[in-house]
C-alpha cells in the first residue's frame, strides 16, 4: 500500500504536472492550427479570359472553395452578386477574381468594333479577353489610291478582344474578331480599313 501511494505522489510532482500540461497544450495547439488552416472560403473564379472593359454576366462567372489564409479579403465571396460589373484589368480564366479587379461603374468611352483579318495574322490560340496590338499591313488597295509609300505601322496598342467568330477559320477564310475599342481612337481604326489588313499581336496576361 505504501508502495502505491508513493508512486502516485511521484506522478503528482509539480515537475510531472508541468509536463503534462505542456503536452496538452501542444495537442491544443496543433489542433486549433490545423482547424485553422482547413478554413475555406466560396468566392468568384472567371470561367473564361476577361479584358478590361468587358461586363460580366453568369456565364463568365463560376463559384469556387478555396483555402485563403492572409489574403481573403482581396477576393470576392460567391455571395456578393457581381454580374454587371465591368473589368479593370486582364483576367485569366480559372482565375480568382480579386476585388480590386472590377468596377460597379461601366465604362462608356469603349466601343464594340468588328474587324475581319487574314487567318494567319492572328494568333491560333486567340480568344476572348486577350489584349492585342494592331497593325496596319498596306494591302493591294494602295495601289490604286497613290498611297503606295505607306509602310506597316502599329494602329492601336493594348486593344481588349470582345469577341471571335472562328468558324472561318476552320474554313480556311478570314476571322471576324469585335474589339474593345477607346471611343477617340475608333476614328483611327475605321480610317485604316480601306488601305490595310489587320495583324494582331497578342500580350501576354499580366496580374
Amino acid at each position: 500500500m505504501n508502495l502505491k501511494r508513493s508512486e502516485i505522489s511521484l506522478y503528482l510532482t509539480p515537475r510531472y504536472i508541468l509536463g503534462l500540461t505542456l503536452i496538452l497544450a501542444s495537442f491544443t495547439s496543433a489542433y486549433l492550427i490545423s482547424k485553422a488552416s482547413d478554413k475555406t472560403f466560396m468566392v468568384w473564379a472567371a470561367t473564361v479570359d476577361l479584358a478590361p472593359g468587358e461586363v460580366l454576366t453568369d456565364s463568365d462567372l463560376t463559384k469556387v472553395r478555396v483555402r485563403l489564409l492572409d489574403n481573403s479579403e482581396q477576393y470576392l465571396s460567391s455571395m456578393a452578386p457581381i454580374a454587371g460589373a465591368s473589368v479593370l484589368r486582364p483576367i485569366g480564366a480559372a482565375e480568382l477574381i480579386p476585388s480590386f479587379a472590377i468596377s460597379n461603374e461601366s465604362n462608356p468611352n469603349l466601343q464594340v468594333v468588328p474587324i475581319s483579318i487574314p487567318r494567319e495574322w492572328a494568333p491560333i490560340e486567340l480568344k476572348s479577353g486577350r489584349v492585342v496590338d494592331v497593325y496596319g499591313i498596306p494591302n493591294r488597295g494602295v495601289e490604286f489610291t497613290g498611297e503606295s509609300r505607306l509602310q506597316s505601322r502599329l494602329i492601336l496598342s493594348e486593344v481588349a478582344i470582345d469577341s471571335i467568330d472562328s468558324s472561318s477559320r476552320d474554313l480556311g477564310g478570314r476571322i471576324g474578331i469585335s474589339l474593345l475599342v477607346r471611343e477617340f481612337e475608333v476614328p483611327k481604326l475605321i480610317s485604316a480599313i480601306n488601305s490595310n489588313d489587320f495583324l494582331l499581336v497578342q500580350r501576354a496576361l499580366t496580374n
